[in-house]
């Protein structure tokens, strides 16, 4: 996997600039050891590690559980799902699906545990299950599955270490409503109030949408889904507070 150094990732600078806004000048310190996400919002929820401020896709439970920033922080782009698929396949496998009734004869590759199983059962479809990347691609290559959906943001690089044996399907995209958000501590208001202010008047300004597009105009470009067949599904998990109103903060094809 590629290493990145953390002061250039996208939230991060985004963050900066945000409270910049709001005229509040700081340096974004990381953590003092590398986190899996959930230690991460787990210490955010009860105060520990000076833990301030994480970012994170959105659920009914965790807005229970920590205090969310609604401003989806990738125009919903995760989202928007492309299809992996053994080579040799991608010019005709799902070229005629024109439906998710027509999806639903294929099965689709997933980890056991992801949140995007629930959402795409409950759309009815099938989903066959892998306890690693590993073993997801290797269901692919064998045929166990015969699709993976693929973060738009993720599929490019992932496919980079599997492109003798993967490829993109060049028809299709799966979309649901999801959010990444900034979350802080339930108690924690004033940073919530901050951060939120800061991300409106850059929206407000353009401020936002050209650090958007320098970091993802590249992917949008290379992936163009207007024209791509969309396929669109509920997401059981997606909290009813979402902005989905506001179209300006969503990524429109």
């Amino acid at each position: 996997m590629r290493e990145i150094d953390p002061s250039s990732w996208y939230p991060l600078q985004l963050l900066k600039l945000a409270l910049e806004a709001c005229g509040v000048s700081c340096e974004l310190e990381p953590t003092r050891q590398v986190m899996v996400q959930s230690r991460a919002l787990l210490d955010l929820q009860n105060g520990q590690d000076g833990l301030d401020i994480a970012w994170s896709m959105t659920s009914i439970e965790r807005e229970r559980q920590l205090l969310p920033i609604r401003f989806p922080i990738y125009k919903g782009l995760y989202g928007w799902r492309l299809m992996l698929l053994k080579r040799g396949l991608e010019p005709h496998l799902l070229r005629e699906v024109r439906s998710l009734a027509d999806l639903r004869r294929y099965s689709l590759v997933q980890g056991h545990d992801w949140p995007d199983t629930t959402i795409l059962r409950a759309n009815g479809l099938q989903v066959v299950t892998g306890s690693s990347f590993d073993a997801m691609f290797n269901m692919l290559r064998l045929e166990r599955g015969q699709a993976f959906p693929r973060a738009l943001l993720e599929i490019d690089w992932e496919l980079e270490s599997h492109a003798d044996s993967l490829a993109i399907d060049p028809h299709l995209c799966l979309h649901y409503p999801t959010a990444m958000y900034f979350f802080v501590g339930r108690g924690n208001e004033r940073l919530a109030g901050l951060v939120e202010r800061g991300l409106n008047r850059l929206l407000a300004k353009g401020s936002f949408e050209r650090i958007f597009m320098q970091y993802h105009g590249a992917i949008l470009a290379r992936h163009v889904l207007s024209r791509r067949r969309v396929l669109e599904l509920h997401n059981p998990l997606l909290p009813p507070e979402t902005p989905l109103a506001r179209k300006e903060l969503w990524m429109q094809p």
